[in-house]
Order: C-alpha cells, then sequence, then structure tokens
C-alpha cells in the first residue's frame, strides 16, 4: 500500500482499450457510479497561472512528507513512505535548508497528516487508523475502527479542546480506485478522548481528505477529493448536523485544508483535474473494466508535474492561488502556515518546501 500512494491524482494519458479487451471476463473490484462534472473554470484572475512556488526553498528531503507539524521547540516534523516520522535536529526557521532528520516512530502503517494535543502527536496512519507518539516515541493506537468498519484510510485531522475529528477517505486502500468508483465512501469521525470511543459524524463523502475548523468556530470544512469540492459540517450551535457546500468545482484535487491565522484558508492541490478522468466518468461499464485490471496497473496512473496551492475566503471564494508551473514543486497536499510561511508537504515528491507569506 505504501507505494501505492505515491502517485499523483490525475488519470493522464491511459490507454484502456487493450486492457479492457483483455481483462473482459474477470470480475470487477469497483462498482462505478456515473457522473458529468461540470467544466472545470479558467485559470484566469485569482486562478491565473505564475511561478510564485518555482523558487521555493527544500527545508527538507525525505520520501513522501505528506504533511507537517511543529512543536513548541520549533522543529519540524513529518511522515514518511517507509512508515516513521521523523523531526528536523533543530528548529526550522526562514533560513533552514536540506534539514537534517532524526527518526521519532514508526507508525506500522503510511503517516499522512499530523498534529500535536500538548506533548503527544497525534498521526493519521493509513491502514492503521489514528495513533498518538508521546515524547519517547512510543506509539499509541486510539482509534482504528469507527461504526462497525475498519478505518482504512485515515487522512487529516483537526484536534479540539476534548475531541479529534479525523477522516477516513475511502474503503480503498488504493485511492485511485475510489477516484474511478465514485462511491463516496469517505466519513468524518470524532474521537472522544475522554471515552476512547469513535463516532461517524458523516458518511457518504468523496474521498473526505482535508479537515480544518470553519470560519465560525462551530463547524468543520472537509475537502472532497474525488468531488473537487469542499464541504461545510456544522458540529454545534443552531445548525449542528447541518451539511453545505463551501467551495465546488475546484480546477483540481484538493488535498489538505489549513486556516490561515490571517483569516481564509489555504487549500493544497496535488494534481490538476484531467480532462481524460472528467469523460470517463460518463462511462461506469468502461470505469468497471478498468476495475478488472490489476491494482499495479491503476497504481500506475499519473499526470503532469504542476504545484499549486489555492486561497479561499470565508466565504469559499478563490481569492489567490501559488503556481509552480515548471513541476520543481509539486504534488502539494499540504500547505501549513507556520511563523510567516507556509511549508508545502508532498506525497509524491521528496521535499517540504517553504514559501515565504512576508
Amino acid at each position: 500500500m505504501l507505494e501505492r500512494l505515491r502517485r499523483p491524482l490525475a488519470v493522464g494519458g491511459l490507454l484502456v482499450g487493450a486492457g479492457v479487451a483483455a481483462v473482459a471476463a474477470r470480475e470487477s473490484r469497483l462498482d462505478p457510479v456515473s457522473w458529468r462534472p461540470p467544466e472545470p473554470p479558467e485559470m484566469t484572475g485569482p486562478l491565473a497561472e505564475n511561478r510564485e512556488l518555482t523558487d521555493c526553498e527544500h527545508v527538507l528531503t525525505t520520501d513522501g512528507p505528506e504533511d507537517v507539524a511543529f512543536d513548541d521547540d520549533g522543529r519540524l516534523y513529518t511522515g514518511a513512505e517507509n512508515g516513521t516520522v521523523y523531526r528536523t535536529t533543530a528548529p526550522a526557521d526562514d533560513t533552514t535548508a536540506n534539514a537534517e532528520l532524526e527518526p521519532v516512530a514508526d507508525t506500522g502503517g503510511r503517516p499522512l497528516a499530523l498534529a500535536f494535543d500538548d506533548d503527544d502527536l497525534l498521526v493519521c496512519v493509513a491502514e492503521v487508523g489514528l495513533v498518538s507518539i508521546d515524547p519517547e516515541g512510543a506509539v499509541t493506537e486510539l482509534a482504528t475502527e469507527a461504526g462497525g468498519r475498519d478505518i482504512v484510510f485515515a487522512d487529516d485531522l483537526y484536534v479540539a479542546d476534548d475531541t479529534v475529528y479525523f477522516t477516513d477517505a475511502s474503503v480503498h486502500s488504493l485511492f485511485q480506485d475510489e477516484l474511478f468508483e465514485l462511491q463516496d465512501t469517505g466519513r468524518l469521525l470524532a474521537y472522544d478522548r475522554d471515552t476512547g470511543e469513535t463516532e461517524v459524524l458523516l458518511q457518504g463523502l468523496g474521498f473526505a481528505n482535508g479537515v480544518a475548523l470553519g470560519p465560525d468556530g462551530e463547524s468543520l470544512l472537509v475537502t472532497e477529493t474525488s468531488r473537487y469540492r469542499v464541504s461545510r459540517y456544522w458540529i454545534t450551535g443552531e445548525q449542528e448536523g447541518r451539511i453545505e457546500r463551501f467551495a465546488e468545482n475546484l480546477v483540481g484535487y484538493p488535498d489538505n485544508i489549513d486556516r490561515d491565522p490571517d483569516g481564509g484558508y489555504w487549500v493544497a492541490i496535488p494534481s490538476l483535474r484531467d480532462p481524460a478522468l472528467d469523460s470517463l466518468h460518463r462511462s461506469p461499464w468502461l470505469k468497471r473494466q478498468l476495475g478488472k485490471l490489476p491494482e499495479a496497473v491503476l497504481a500506475q496512473v499519473s499526470g503532469d508535474p504542476y504545484g499549486l496551492v489555492l486561497k479561499l475566503d470565508e466565504s469559499g471564494e478563490v481569492v489567490d492561488s501559488l503556481h509552480d508551473p515548471t513541476g520543481r514543486v509539486h504534488g502539494v497536499t499540504s500547505a501549513t502556515p507556520h511563523d510567516g510561511a507556509l511549508y508545502l508537504g508532498s506525497l509524491f515528491g521528496e521535499h517540504v518546501t517553504r514559501y515565504p507569506l512576508e
């Protein structure tokens, strides 16, 4: 599964004719639905191409650093493809480049999002669940199932006072299967730190990925990668239990979402939308044939390297974007504000990069 995650979220130039003919008699592992996605927005105005990310500094190098977190001493933590959480040996600041790393813990799966809860580091680990790492590096599994279903794809988290909200992106460990099938098997979960129980708050999400506190403090924003949108779900207040669309028809596949201390949200876009995949969604039969191919084939699906981060305002409108059309910075899966800069993670690359905001 670790290698399966190291692929951008696009179909690129996938040719299926020969493969379909070769496997027509096999059973498909996919039960796809039909969808006609809206035409993607034009790359103009706030979305106009630029090279803001092209010269970003490489803060550190490791395989697939999907997300970052900082401890009270300013050290940067990230996960890697081999299942290890690493940290920088010294605080990370605006001068840090090619930082030295030291291992913190082996998570037993694929570490994705990270966030601190006092001195403990909470980590979403694909094919494990939600885990906690204490200052000595001891790993404790907090949540591995919810609602009678294993947590297959713990993806991102938001830590509140007494609850950890986190996403379970899909029932599929191969994320391309979820993108092709579109059965919306993602969930929003809540882990109660007092009772140790995990509750299913919301299901039917299209690859539930990033999660962040909403602008009113009473809701959560959840990115739905396969549906190119961000949804808003109220967890308290008069509208508790209500869901609405916060941002729709995004130009790419939204991954993690992070609140900017100065207002608005940063949304990481690992890949632009692919016209071939948008067209393919109109043909469930053809997608079902793809589900007859070996997983290793779909795991090779990739798109052109492109770096992109969107800035949304508090009403969900795109107000700015940071690009790298050269692909030097690409596959951005997180954009974490810290000390006047954005730290960009990449599940599909080898670097955490830093973009100065000031």
